[in-house]
């Protein structure tokens, strides 16, 4: 189990955090909860309420995304210190459009989007500056960068 602080400087290595202050921070790391899951486990499938952001501390998930009835030829292996289960962070769309699953025993920080949110609407500027990086992180998602 990881202290607050070493929580912390967890999400101050994390680009969607870049440029947070470390109050949100903090604040964010309040929030987080750590998850030790084991190989095979999944997270979430297409459909299931999206309410939990993800950060990948160590481990390996892949995701793949699904289109109505049959699955895309799309696969990530999301490597250390990767941020998925974002669409907790676009509350007008709450389902989940995609299988997350662990490839090895790994640990996770689960951040819960509403409370998060919250944590961003109280500082503006760091608000701003995750939203940017989110919408980077959306667009590179789309154009297959990631």
């Amino acid at each position: 189990m990881h202290s607050k602080d070493q929580v912390k400087d967890a999400l101050a290595q994390i680009t969607l955090f870049e440029g947070c202050t470390d109050e949100t921070l903090t604040a964010v790391a309040n929030i987080a909860v750590e998850l030790n899951l084991e190989k095979g486990q999944i997270l979430y499938k297409p459909g299931d309420n999206a309410a939990n952001l993800y950060i990948l501390v160590d481990g390996i998930v892949t995701f793949i995304s699904q289109s109505g009835l049959e699955f895309l030829n799309v696969q990530r292996v999301m490597d250390r210190s990767r941020v998925f289960g974002w669409v907790a962070l676009v509350p007008e769309h709450n389902r989940r459009i995609g299988t997350a699953q662990c490839l090895e025993d790994s640990n996770i920080l689960s951040i819960n989007g509403d409370q998060l949110l919250d944590i961003l609407d109280g500082d503006t500027r760091s608000g701003y500056s995750v939203m940017r990086r989110l919408c980077t992180m959306i667009a590179s998602t789309i154009d297959g960068k990631q």
